[in-house]
């Protein structure tokens, strides 16, 4: 299983993107066991002016949308105490964390460009993204 961030949904979107190809790629490498949650919806929806705009840009991506559950909200409240702890600022649970701790309980490998959130609070998430890094 792969989570899919809203980066990489994006990039497939958006021929502009120097990550296009590569994302594209990457979703038809997974396609079927490829998905995302409501969370990344938010994302997208943030970046549209319509809810048909953002249909069209489901449809075309055709990812299977993942409800979250309480054993997520729990690991990522978890993971968001530890990101307070860390010096994180209160506020809004942060999205990598929700992303996070769906694709931990989940057993799901991430395909993302942002991986340093991912790293630190899900360090046993297996990560894949379009070059190393060094974060």
């Amino acid at each position: 299983m792969i989570f899919v961030d809203s980066n990489i949904a994006m990039d497939a979107l958006d021929a502009a993107s120097p990550f296009h190809a590569w994302s594209r790629d990457r979703l038809a490498d997974f396609a079927g066991s490829a998905f995302f949650n409501h969370v990344v919806v938010a994302e997208l929806a943030g970046r549209v002016e319509s809810e048909t705009v953002l249909a069209q840009m489901l449809a075309a991506l055709g990812i299977r949308i993942e409800p979250l559950d309480d054993r997520i909200a729990f690991r990522a409240g978890q993971a968001f105490k530890a990101w307070i702890r860390n010096g994180g600022r209160r506020g809004a649970m942060l999205p990598d964390l929700l992303i996070g701790a769906h694709a931990e309980i989940r057993g799901a490998t991430v395909l993302t460009r942002d991986p340093r959130r991912f790293r630190t609070y899900f360090p046993q998430i297996e990560l894949i993204t379009p070059e190393p890094t060094h974060d």
